[in-house]
């Protein structure tokens, strides 16, 4: 086998190829009387490459205390700049305030640690059952009716391997959906605590629609609604009020439902809400805001306008600018 398979990649084809001499044994044998042996012999052999959700659970919660451990180390989430050498230390893209404050979040993340484990071994024991059935789906069709023709046999047993191969990754699959999971998780409480952030929108991904386990929301409705973060700033002030969508700490964020690839953008400036969601103050310091934006472009494009001019003069009479 090619050197760059890994070890587990490696057993499973090993075990797609001897399903596929079992079942080619068994049609060529011509007894279907020994269905049932050959059945026993088809699972034990995908036992031995098989993940159960409780080991996925257990390899997925590894997965996350690995990159809580880089989240420790660099006190924020941690990113690595393009470019650099390979060993070069992790860097922090949380800011000053998740620095200075990181120890007192540290329980809440560990605790949504512990709950994004349990949402991956609810999502596995939901999930593994389904890869389950449509393999043992397609053996016992196979050894109830086995191809009568020689050159039916290949391509009834093919389709049976490749199900194999599924089954047998069922835990990679699931480890798709659930990457990042606990990134989100992270990343959530740093915006939320942070007190920057009046409001978040929710951006929907298409890519719901294309994963194999949609979520079980229609994540599509709620596509540019923006959640109010509770107590924040602007609510104190009575600069804003919260919207119909809701607060954004009782909502389901993305990440937490299986097959959810949406994701939330956090927003700190009034005007980045709907003027639905301003009160008269919120209004008034929008306007303020907007027009103090205005003068400041007026004045830098002047300032343009004679820079640009005094080149041309200097230009014109010789003078180096």
């Amino acid at each position: 086998m090619p050197r760059n398979l890994s070890l587990r990649t490696q057993a499973i084809n090993a075990a797609k190829a001897r399903i596929g001499d079992l079942l080619n044994g068994y049609v060529r044998a011509k007894d279907t009387t020994q269905a049932g042996t050959v059945r026993a012999q088809t699972l034990e052999t995908m036992q031995e490459v098989l993940v159960t959700p409780d080991e996925a659970a257990a390899n997925y919660r590894q997965r996350c205390e690995n990159f809580l451990d880089n989240v420790i180390a660099v006190r924020g989430i941690p990113f690595k700049e393009i470019g650099v050498e390979e060993d070069a230390p992790l860097q922090s893209c949380s800011g000053e305030w998740v620095t200075e404050h990181f120890d007192e979040l540290l329980p809440k993340i560990r605790r949504q640690l512990d709950s994004c484990v349990d949402r991956f071994l609810s999502h596995a024991q939901s999930i593994f059952p389904q890869y389950q059935s449509g393999f043992l789906s397609l053996l016992d069709d196979f050894l109830s009716a086995p191809p009568k023709l020689v050159k039916e046999i290949g391509p009834q047993i093919t389709p049976i391997k490749r199900e194999a191969g599924y089954y047998a990754r069922w835990d990679k699959q699931v480890g798709i959906y659930t990457n990042v999971s606990f990134l989100n998780e992270v990343n959530f409480i740093f915006n939320y605590r942070s007190g920057q952030f009046i409001a978040a929108e929710w951006d929907y991904s298409n890519l719901d629609e294309q994963m194999d386990f949609a979520p079980s929301s229609d994540h599509q409705k709620r596509d540019g609604a923006i959640y109010t973060v509770k107590d924040n700033w602007a609510l104190q002030k009575g600069m804003m009020i919260p919207g119909s969508a809701g607060y954004v700490e009782d909502v389901d964020i993305p990440g937490r439902q299986l097959g959810c690839m949406c994701h939330l953008t956090w927003l700190s400036s009034l005007t980045d809400l709907p003027e639905d969601m301003l009160t008269d103050i919120g209004k008034e310091a929008v306007r303020v805001s907007r027009e103090r934006t205005r003068q400041i472009m007026s004045e830098w494009e002047k300032e343009q306008e004679i820079s640009w001019g005094s080149r041309a003069l200097r230009k014109m009479f010789g003078r180096k600018p």
